[in-house]
Order: C-alpha cells, then structure tokens, then sequence
C-alpha cells in the first residue's frame, strides 16, 4: 500500500487524494453491517510537507491535516497563505504532546 501511495504522490497531491479516498470507500463498503455506518475522516499528515502542498491538498477537497510536532503544526496554523487560502481546514495534533507544550496549543490555533 504504501508504495501505490507514494508512487501516485509522485504524480500528484491530487491522484494521490483519490487513490486514497478510493481505498477508504472500498474498505467501508466491506465493514460488518453491525458497525455503525459513520463516514471515516482522512487525515493527511502534512509532516515535513510545504505550505503550497499543504494548499494544494485542500484545493482536492481535504479539509482535515495533522502534525505531530507542536512547532510545525503551530507555523502552518498561522501562516497567512494556508490561512487565507483555506478557510475550512481542521488541524489535528497526532503525536506525543508534552506538558510543556499543551499551552502552546490550546487556544492558538483551531482544531
């Protein structure tokens, strides 16, 4: 899986969205019908990613980013070009959060 995924990064944020999104909806359809039918949230790690990628992803219809360092995911929830390119984006923060840090988050950027 994780090749297919990089392979089709290499061809585009797009392709690679909709290879993914693909997958996901294939694995809903094949999940007991005892499970609740919620509709999964993807969550693209945009670790290390550049603010256009993060952008470009956005403009493919993903809405929801995590980072898993509190300094990276503090500077792309405030740069003005995420900000005012996309109005709708949730950030998830997906690693270990130190207490020295839980400051630094609350409050500062919208989750």
């Amino acid at each position: 899986m994780w090749r297919a995924v990089s392979m089709s990064a290499e061809m585009g944020v797009g392709f690679a969205l909709r290879a993914v999104n693909e997958r996901v909806q294939q694995a809903v359809t094949r999940r007991p019908r005892e499970l609740p039918a919620i509709q999964p949230r993807l969550v693209a790690v945009s670790k290390t990613k550049p603010a256009d990628m993060v952008i470009e992803a956005y403009s493919h219809g993903q809405r929801t980013f995590g980072e898993n360092y509190v300094q990276e995911l503090l500077e792309k929830a405030s740069n003005p070009k995420i900000l005012s390119s996309c109005p709708e984006i949730k950030w998830h923060f997906i690693g270990h959060l130190q207490k020295q840090n839980v400051n630094k988050l609350m409050g500062k950027i919208k989750l």
